[in-house]
């Protein structure tokens, strides 16, 4: 039985699409990514803590790469038997996803394709992943950067 997973996804949200032979789930994963951060007082690219002054970025940057992490894992999660791996979304988040997804070693030559999309139905998503597991696949050797 064949298995393939389309993956919609934002920093919001990701929709994991499954085709097999006996039709397909969609599955949503809720992101825990915080937009944007501030605190209480913040009115420069600094904060006062007391008499201190501390620059929240790099705080911020970290807090956000763990959350970007963990969003990646349990997306992984749902990847682990499909034979290709199709991702899709509007924003980069989809290659820092196919990045996380090359270090994985089980994963790292499933992805078929990856493709810039606007925010779509779930009906969308559907016919769009049916659409390209339809198409013959192309094999393209792409070396993705860390």
């Amino acid at each position: 039985m064949k298995k393939n997973i389309g993956v919609w996804l934002d920093t919001e949200k990701a929709y994991i699409i499954t085709i097999e032979d006996n039709g397909a789930r969609v599955d949503k994963i809720e992101s825990e990514i915080e937009s944007r951060l501030r605190f209480k007082g913040e009115t420069k690219a600094y904060s006062r803590m007391g008499n201190q002054f501390i620059n929240p970025a790099t705080k911020i940057t970290h807090k956000r790469r763990h959350q970007l992490k963990h969003y990646f894992e349990n997306i992984t999660d749902h990847l682990s038997d499909a034979q290709e791996i199709y991702l899709f979304g509007p924003a980069e988040t989809k290659v820092h996803l196919a990045k996380h997804i090359s270090k994985e070693p089980i994963l790292k030559d499933r992805i078929r394709k990856i493709e810039s999309e606007d925010h779509l139905t779930e009906k969308q998503m559907i016919a769009c992943v049916k659409k390209v597991f339809d198409q013959k696949p192309i094999k393209v050797n792409v070396r993705i950067r860390h």
